[in-house]
C-alpha cells in the first residue's frame, strides 16, 4: 500500500508532473537535441559524480517509493511501439529515456540536492523544458 497519497513523487510532485506533461509534448527534433546534449554531458566525471550523489540522496531520504512511482508514467512516454512483440518480451525504450529519468529524479529530490547537481542532471533539457 502506498504511503504517498496525493503526492506520489514526494514534495516535488507538482514539478515532476509538470515535467512529465512537457516531456510528452516534445517532438522528434527536440527529443533528438536532448539526447545529443545528454550524450555529451553524461560522459563527464562531473555528471557521473552528480548521478552517484542523486542515488545516495534518494536512498538516504527514503524516497525510493516516490522513485518507483515514476516508472509507470515515464515508461508510457518513452516506450517504443513494437507491434509484433509478445507481451512478455523486453520492451525497447526511446533514447530520451535515460536523460528523462535523470532529470525527473533530480526534480524529485530537488529540495535535497545542491543547485549545481540539479542543473547538471537536468541540463540536457535546458533548451526544451526549462525548470524555472
Amino acid at each position: 500500500m502506498s504511503t504517498l497519497g496525493s503526492q506520489p513523487y514526494g514534495p516535488q510532485t507538482a514539478a515532476v508532473r509538470g515535467f512529465l506533461v512537457r516531456l510528452a509534448g516534445l517532438g522528434a527534433t527536440d527529443r533528438a537535441a536532448v539526447v545529443a546534449r545528454y550524450e555529451t554531458i553524461a560522459a563527464t566525471r562531473a555528471y557521473e559524480a552528480a548521478d552517484a550523489r542523486l542515488g545516495e540522496v534518494i536512498t538516504r531520504s527514503g524516497r525510493e517509493e516516490a522513485r518507483d512511482a515514476l516508472s509507470g508514467p515515464l515508461l508510457q512516454l518513452v516506450k517504443r511501439p513494437m507491434p509484433d512483440a509478445l507481451p512478455e518480451s523486453e520492451m525497447e525504450l526511446e533514447p530520451i529515456a535515460e536523460p528523462a529519468l535523470a532529470a525527473l529524479l533530480a526534480l524529485m529530490v530537488r529540495d535535497l540536492l545542491d543547485d549545481a547537481t540539479v542543473q547538471l542532471l537536468t541540463d540536457a533539457f535546458t533548451d526544451t523544458i526549462p525548470l524555472g
